[in-house]
Parts: structure tokens; C-alpha cells; sequence
């Protein structure tokens, strides 16, 4: 996994692997929930006690200078391109906000000044201080245009529909019931009364807040006024959004369920021909940018999303892999593709036909498995990666102003950390078989044909043959048993979700993670580095892991907490040395 530029990774021992399964065991509990606040307050302590046990579990940071030439190429470029995005971070993010509810928490966010031209540097200079290649510079320029021409768009059309609804120019004359008729036009004739619904926004996001709890509205005397009916569509709705869908990923960086076909058509074409744009733009840009919270834990979420995930749409490739991740529950079909050591297989090639017999290739089906696994899993990766990125941008309220912690709710028992490995080992636990679940689910029936027998048959009838009889179903059939066989095997030798085992790969994730968490935890926590330079330090931590996890993200993850630890303050300091020069 780990490639020559980068040393070795420690190796964990017997011990280290049962303090990491303690933590991750006393997690479940966590997030489980006991209903004894005793045993949950002991809980929290244990886990409290093992993360700073295992915070030694980290590589040796380089605080040192080192030559350029020796720091790889693409921790060079993700650096540098860190470094060229950094005025869009501050964007995109909330600096710029206005809301029928108040936020304390994005009022009070400490917010750095958008980058002086002292540091705002032409790509020519940085491509030459990082000795990067003149085709870099090439796809460096090309990704800044890409991102102007994207925020700009952005900016245009949730500046549109604010108009259109009259929160905007100015939200003081904005009719009283605008938050609701923009909900609507968003969400559809949801009967949700007036004063029981708020909405907040940045110049790219717009967030309604809802004030519900247990799929009802919290204001009982509002809530009795409802009729019957009107109080069922909104249990319906509500109740919709507590529950999870690969879907809902397809909505990032929002995990909105705000779906192109629910959104007024007469109002976004309307939208389309005021913004010069058009309809398609519109609602495509529209189902990435609402979400839904409920008002009582709206500051729980609001600089998660708002400063944590939205940059991460525009300035990484995180998006086509949530687009990737949010079908990654649909069953196999025949031409489902996996990347292998020896090129790309579809599915229907592991079977093989002669006359009315089928068989499966065993060496084809467990190629295709490894690379199902990695792509699988590399798409969880960027999932992780977000949202620590996110939990470490909303950690900058508590860094910059801890003596308002107690404003920001936060359901980890790691709140004082940068990272939370509780929320890391909760997103793997939940994510690691659902994700490969359409390779581990059989689906054999004699009633009826699964997708997978019904597009292979179909296939080969368009190729002339024969696929009526009897026996080649049966065959069939038995062939996709055999290859869900081979599937298992494979499973349980490497991908068996245990972590004191040597070689399951989901104690290696977690090893991973935690490496990864600590060197963050590190870096981002130690003043006297933060001014090596005068760029936000914290702020270009997060672009850099951003940047760097934006190609192959199953290899980057293995690699990202090398990079940091090894070459990011020697690429630090070479900033220094060009602002200085």
C-alpha cells in the first residue's frame, strides 16, 4: 500500500490491537445508547482514556526543512493547489450569512482575512517554488478556472431563488412567510405552518430549520391547530428524513432530500430565464445546496456543513465519488466494472457459456472481488476523510473560542479533540458491509430472476442464444451461487470485520485511522508552528488533505497520514521561504 516515498508504517502490536478494540467496542455502546447516564458518562471516560493512550500511535513528525525535489510530486501539487484555493475556502464557507434564526455559533466562528496579496500567488510562482512540471501548471490553472467559473454559478442561482421569494436584497422587508413559499418551491405543498419554520444562508447554501422533534412539530398548541391530514403529510415527511439512503449521498455536500423532480418546474424555469441559466443548472445546483435540520439542533450542524463539508464540493473531487458511493447498494449487474492489477473486468466475464452450461471463472471472480473491494472501500475512505476534514473545521470554534465550547453541541465524547475517533469508528462500523453488501447478498430464487440473471439472459438473447431452456436457468443459477461462494471466501480471509485479527483489512483501516487522527490532532493543536508563515496554517491543513484525497482515494487514504506528518511543514516552509522572497 504504502509506496517508497514513505517510511514505513508502525506496526501495531497484540496490545495496541486491544486497546483499539476496546475503543471501538465501547463506541457501539456509545452510539447505541444505554438509556444510564451513569454507564454512558463511563463510557465516555474509557474512550476519553483509550484516545489518549493510542495518541502515541502516530509516525514522527518532520518539523524540519527539507530539499524540494525530495518532497513527492503529488504532495507538491496538492500543496500547491492548497495554497492556490485557499481565497475560495473562505467563499464557501459562512463568513457571509443571514437567517430568520439567530446562530451563535457561525456569529462567533473566527473567520481569517481573506488571503492578502502578499500570499495570493500566481500559478507560474508557485509551480516554480514546488518545482512542479509545466503540465501541473497546466492542470492547475485549468482546476482554478474550473472552480471561478463554478462558485460564480453558485452564487447566481441561490442569489436567484432568494430573490425570487423576497429574502433577498434585504431579509428585514422579506414577508413573513418567505422561508415557507422557498420550501415549497424546494420540497413541495408540505403543509408546515408558518412560525413552526426558519431558513438561514450563505451566499452558496441555504438551511431551513424546522422545529420538530420525534416527526412532529414541538409547539403542541401549533401542532393541535393542524388538521388530521395535514398533520399526517408532515409525519411522513418528517419521518423521511431520519431515514438513511445511499440516495441521500448523491446530495452532497448537503445530504439534502431536495430530489431535481421534486422541485417546482414553473418556478425553476422562471429561476433559469432571470439567471441567464439554464433549468437543468438550476435544479441540479438546487438538490446540492438545501438541507433540513431541526431547529433544536440546527447549532450542532450549522459550521459542520457550513465550514467543514461545502468547500469540499467545489475544491476536491469528493462529489463524484458520493455520486459513485450513493448507488453503491444497487445489486450487481453485468456490466458492473472493477479495476484490477491487470486491467478493468466487468462482471459478466467471470461467466462463461458453452451450449446450455454455465460456469464462473474462479480466477476472474476473484480478481473482480479484490477490485470491487478496493473501489468499495475507496469511496467509504473519502466519506471518513470528509467528515473528519468537517469535524476538524468545526473544532476551530472550541481552538479560537473556548470559552464558548458549551454554545456548540456536539454528541461526541471526544469534543475536545480536533478529530473524534468515536464519530471515525461509527462511520465504518455503519458503512464497511453496507458498502459491500451487493457482493456478499446473494439473491437466488427459483420463483423468480435477480437483476443480474435477467440482464445476462437478455444479453445473450441479442447475441442469438439460446436462453428458454430449462437448463441453461438452472445452470445460470447455479453458476451465481458458485461465484457468491468464491465471494464469501474471499471475504472471510481478508475482509472480515475484526480487529484483532492480522489480516483483515478492517484492522488495518482502523490503525489507519488512527495514525491519521493523531498527526492531525498534532499539527493543528501546535501553536508554535501556526506561524512558520503568514497563512492560516489550520485552514491550508484542511485544503491539503482535501487536495491530496482527490484522485485515488482507496491508495491516498493509506497514504495521507504519511504525507502529513513527513512533508507538510517542509512544504510549510516553503511557502515561507516565497513570501519572504
Amino acid at each position: 500500500m504504502i509506496t517508497s516515498n514513505f517510511q514505513p508504517k508502525p506496526t501495531l502490536d497484540a496490545a495496541q490491537r486491544t486497546l483499539m478494540a476496546e475503543a471501538f467496542q465501547v463506541t457501539r455502546h456509545l452510539t447505541n445508547g444505554s438509556g444510564d447516564a451513569h454507564l454512558q458518562q463511563r463510557w465516555q471516560q474509557r474512550l476519553y482514556e483509550l484516545q489518549a493512550t493510542l495518541q502515541g500511535f502516530a509516525h514522527p513528525i518532520c518539523r524540519e526543512d527539507c530539499p524540494v525535489e525530495t518532497i513527492p510530486v503529488n504532495v507538491r501539487q496538492a500543496f500547491a493547489e492548497a495554497i492556490a484555493l485557499l481565497k475560495h475556502y473562505y467563499e464557501l464557507g459562512g463568513a457571509v450569512w443571514q437567517g430568520t434564526v439567530s446562530s451563535i455559533t457561525l456569529s462567533q466562528y473566527k473567520v481569517e482575512a481573506t488571503p492578502a496579496e502578499s500570499f495570493t500567488f500566481a500559478i507560474p510562482q508557485l509551480c516554480q517554488q514546488f518545482q512542479l512540471a509545466t503540465e501541473v501548471q497546466e492542470q492547475m490553472t485549468t482546476l482554478l478556472q474550473t472552480v471561478d467559473r463554478k462558485v460564480v454559478q453558485q452564487k447566481q442561482i441561490i442569489q436567484a431563488a432568494l430573490t425570487n421569494v423576497g429574502l433577498l436584497p434585504n431579509l428585514k422587508s422579506a414577508p413573513p412567510a418567505a422561508p415557507l413559499i422557498l420550501f415549497q418551491h424546494l420540497f413541495g405543498d408540505i403543509p408546515i405552518p408558518v412560525e413552526a419554520i426558519a431558513v438561514l444562508f450563505t451566499e452558496t447554501q441555504i438551511y431551513f430549520c424546522i422545529d420538530y422533534s420525534d416527526n412532529q412539530l414541538r409547539d403542541s398548541a401549533v401542532w393541535e391547530q393542524l388538521s388530521e391530514i395535514e398533520r399526517e403529510r408532515i409525519q411522513q415527511f418528517l419521518e423521511s428524513l431520519s431515514n438513511f439512503k445511499f440516495e441521500q449521498f448523491r446530495h452532497f455536500p448537503s445530504f439534502s432530500f431536495s430530489d431535481p423532480a421534486s422541485i417546482d418546474a414553473a418556478w425553476s424555469a422562471r429561476l433559469a430565464q432571470a439567471s441567464d441559466l439554464s433549468q437543468s443548472q438550476i435544479l441540479q445546483t438546487l438538490s446540492h445546496s438545501v438541507s433540513i435540520l431541526p431547529t433544536k439542533d440546527a447549532e450542532k450542524y450549522l459550521l459542520h456543513d457550513i465550514w467543514g463539508h461545502n468547500w469540499q464540493s467545489m475544491l476536491t473531487q469528493f462529489r463524484g465519488d458520493y455520486q459513485i458511493l450513493a448507488s453503491c447498494s444497487d445489486p450487481l449487474r453485468p456490466a458492473e466494472t472493477a479495476y484490477t492489477g491487470y486491467g478493468p473486468l466487468t462482471c459478466r466475464e467471470i461467466f462463461q457459456r458453452q451450449g446450455e452450461q454455465v460456469s464462473v471463472d474462479a480466477e476472474r471472480a476473484r480478481l473482480f472481488f479484490q477490485g470491487e473491494v478496493r473501489q468499495r472501500l475507496g469511496l467509504m475512505f473519502t466519506h471518513l476523510i470528509g467528515e473528519m476534514v468537517a469535524d476538524v473545521a468545526e473544532f476551530k470554534f472550541i481552538w479560537d473560542r473556548p470559552e464558548l465550547s458549551e454554545q456548540l453541541p456536539c454528541s461526541s465524547s471526544l469534543k475536545e479533540n480536533p478529530t473524534k475517533l468515536d464519530f471515525a469508528f461509527a462511520d465504518l462500523d455503519f458503512l464497511f458491509l453496507r458498502v459491500l453488501q451487493p457482493l456478499l447478498d446473494i439473491k437466488l430464487s427459483i420463483l423468480e430472476e435477480s437483476v443480474l440473471e435477467q440482464e445476462l439472459l437478455a444479453e445473450w438473447g441479442r447475441l442469438g442464444e439460446s436462453i428458454q431452456s430449462l437448463e441453461a436457468r438452472v445452470s445460470l443459477k447455479q453458476a451465481i451461487a458458485q461465484l457468491y461462494q468464491i465471494f464469501f471466501e474471499e471475504y472471510w480471509l481478508t475482509c472480515l470485520p475484526t480487529i484483532t485479527g492480522n489480516t483483515s483489512i478492517y484492522a488495518d483501516v482502523i490503525a489507519n485511522l488512527v495514525h491519521l487522527q493523531n498527526v492531525i490532532n498534532t499539527l493543528f493543536t501546535d501553536v508554535s508552528l501556526h506561524t512558520l508563515a503568514d497563512v492560516p496554517f489550520q485552514t491550508l491543513l484542511l485544503l491539503f488533505m482535501g487536495c491530496y484525497c482527490s484522485g485515488d482515494s482507496y491508495e491516498e487514504f493509506w497514504q495521507v497520514d504519511d504525507a502529513i506528518a513527513q512533508y507538510f511543514i517542509p512544504c510549510y516552509r516553503q511557502l515561507s521561504q516565497l513570501i519572504n522572497n
